[in-house]
C-alpha cells in the first residue's frame, strides 16, 4: 500500500536528526498518474486511528469519511477551501458560508465536524495533517516524465550530476533544492510546503491567489 498526500507535503519526518542525508526529499506527483485508488480521507488516517483527532471527530467510526473516486480529492478541497492556499494554512470557508453553500443541517454531523477540525487552532500535538487529503492506492506508481511534476530535496544533492541527470533528463522533472540549516528534519517542513506553493504559483495551480 502506498500513502500519499494531495496537494500539499504534510508527511513529518520523526526524530532530532540534522543530518542532510536523512532531511526529506518530496515527488510532485500527477494525479491523474494513479492507476487506481483505493481509499481516500480528508486526514491522515493513521493519526485518526492513534487517536490523536478531538473527540468532536474521533466520536464517529473512520468509515464515514472515506471516499474512494477519482475526483474526490479536489472535490474535498474545494468543499471546504477557497484555494488552494487556504487549504496550505488550514483557512476553511467561513461556517455561515458553508452550511448554505452545501445545504447542511444539523444532521450532517461529520461534515461540520470535518470543517470545525479544519480551522481548529486550539489544538495541541497534532499538525496539519489533522485534515490533508490522504489517497491509498495498492498500485505502484513509475517514476517518468509522466509522473513526476518536480522534485524537492536539499541543495547538497545537486552537486551530484547523476542526481540532476535522473531529475532534469530521466524524469524531465524540475528540481526544487532547499537549503538545509541546523534544525531538525521535521522542522525543514515550512521550507518545503513553501517550495510546493512556490511551484503551484509558477504553474497557475493557485486559483485567486
Amino acid at each position: 500500500m502506498l500513502y500519499l498526500f494531495y496537494g500539499k507535503p504534510s508527511y513529518k519526518v520523526s526524530g532530532n536528526t540534522q543530518k542532510n542525508w536523512l532531511m526529506p526529499i518530496c515527488f510532485l506527483i500527477q494525479a491523474n498518474e494513479l492507476n487506481s485508488i483505493k481509499r481516500i480521507f480528508p486526514f491522515d488516517s493513521g493519526a485518526f486511528s492513534a487517536g490523536r483527532h478531538p473527540a468532536y471527530l474521533s466520536t464517529f467510526d473512520i468509515g464515514e469519511f472515506e471516499v474512494s473516486g477519482l475526483n474526490d480529492p479536489s472535490k474535498i478541497v474545494g468543499a471546504f477551501f477557497k484555494t488552494i492556499k487556504d487549504y496550505f494554512k488550514l483557512a476553511p470557508k467561513d461556517e455561515g458560508q458553508f452550511r448554505t453553500e452545501h445545504s447542511l443541517t444539523v444532521m450532517d454531523h461529520e461534515i461540520l465536524a470535518l470543517r470545525d477540525l479544519a480551522g481548529d487552532s486550539s489544538l495541541n500535538g497534532i499538525d496539519d495533517r489533522r485534515f490533508c487529503v490522504e489517497i491509498q492506492t495498492e498500485a505502484k506508481i513509475d517514476l517518468t516524465p509522466r509522473s513526476v511534476l518536480a522534485v524537492i530535496l536539499p541543495y547538497d544533492y545537486l552537486e551530484d550530476s547523476s542526481v540532476v541527470e535522473f531529475i532534469e533528463t530521466d524524469l524531465e522533472a524540475v528540481p526544487l533544492p532547499y537549503d538545509c540549516f541546523s534544525l531538525t528534519s521535521a522542522e525543514h517542513t515550512a521550507i518545503i510546503y513553501s517550495k510546493v506553493l512556490e511551484f503551484l504559483r509558477r504553474e497557475g495551480g493557485l486559483n485567486g491567489v
